[in-house]
């Protein structure tokens, strides 16, 4: 298996013992209306039947790179970059699935954009258990100030790069413990490079979340912050700087841990004062850690609402699918 003609996108794929669900994310890279495309998986060291499943392709596209040993999704990514013979590079995450049109509708935003571009994302749905519980809507474009106040990007899954980006700003920082993504968007747009990364409004990627929880570890998210402070800190607003203690606090709340939960939110309210979900959040931790999540649970479900009615609308606009659709096929 090896393409070997230069091709206008490589997708990469890092995948580590996902033999249930990497096909579904291969027959979707395989599947774009866009065929000049080579897609590269890289098995980061997987022990279960990934390898196997591998094998069973016979499409010249298919590019399958081996690690050896598992070193994380960062390092597997930079190796499908070192491989990459594309003029763009996309990801997607080994349990996530493209719409047949993702790549077309990249390349057409890049096409009508300048060289100043960096990336393209799209539009896409968060599903656990094949339902819809959140719809992220690409904005037309997404600036070094955008960044500063939040991350409107979000999964790299969604993203395609031009392969030059790499040469200018260096690959994927392999030792971040978290916001990987976020960090690397940041480098980009803080370069001298690239002005910003464009947005695809139509829902063109499933991201399904089964089993995963975003930074498990609050250790590990409080060091990626602040690594990501310590580089970029001038760009980061004091919003951000609260959501990030915010966000750390959450994951306190999750592992049942109340006392440094609430001791986080204090100090996003400290740093953001004036903003009333953290004081919703803060009084809910001051009795327990069910309690935030209970409030963050009917703030979901409020958001799954919104979403909702603003994917019919963009449907019967005759711009986009409905967002309660289960498959891309």
């Amino acid at each position: 298996m090896g393409a070997t003609q230069m091709a206008a996108v490589s997708i990469v794929i890092p995948t580590y013992n996902r033999a249930s669900v990497v096909g579904r994310a291969i027959d979707s890279a395989l599947a774009q209306t866009c065929d000049d495309l080579e897609v590269i998986v890289v098995d980061d060291g997987s022990t279960d039947g990934t390898a196997a499943v591998l094998e069973s392709y016979g499409d010249d596209r298919l590019v399958v790179l081996e690690t050896g040993a598992n070193s994380g999704a960062n390092a597997a990514r930079n190796r499908g970059i070192e491989r990459a013979s594309g003029e763009f590079v996309s990801f997607l995450d080994s349990d996530d699935e493209l719409a047949p049109t993702h790549l077309e509708r990249v390349l057409e935003a890049f096409r009508t954009g300048s060289d100043r571009v960096g990336g393209v994302y799209t539009s896409y749905r968060k599903r656990r258990d094949g339902e819809v519980y959140d719809l992220i809507r690409a904005r037309n474009r997404v600036t070094l100030a955008d960044l500063g106040r939040g991350n409107p990007i979000g999964s790299f899954s969604a993203t395609t790069f031009r392969a030059d980006v790499f040469d200018a700003v260096g690959p994927l920082d392999e030792e971040l413990p978290a916001v990987q993504d976020y960090e690397f968007y940041l480098r980009v747009l803080a370069s001298s490079a690239f002005d910003e990364i464009r947005g695809v409004p139509e829902v063109l990627l499933d991201r399904h979340t089964d089993g995963e929880r975003i930074g498990t570890d609050p250790r590990r998210k409080v060091a990626g912050y602040r690594r990501v402070l310590e580089r970029h800190g001038e760009h980061v607003d004091r919003r951000r700087r609260a959501e990030f203690a915010a966000n750390v606090a959450i994951i306190y709340a999750e592992n049942g841990q109340r006392k440094p939960a609430a001791a986080y939110l204090k100090g996003a309210l400290a740093i953001d004062p004036g903003n009333v979900r953290y004081h919703c959040y803060y009084w809910a931790a001051s009795i327990s850690c069910g309690a935030l999540l209970a409030v963050l649970g009917a703030k979901s479900r409020l958001a799954v609402v919104a979403n909702r009615l603003e994917g019919y609308r963009f449907r019967f606009s005759g711009r986009d699918r409905s967002p309660g659709k289960s498959s891309f096929r």
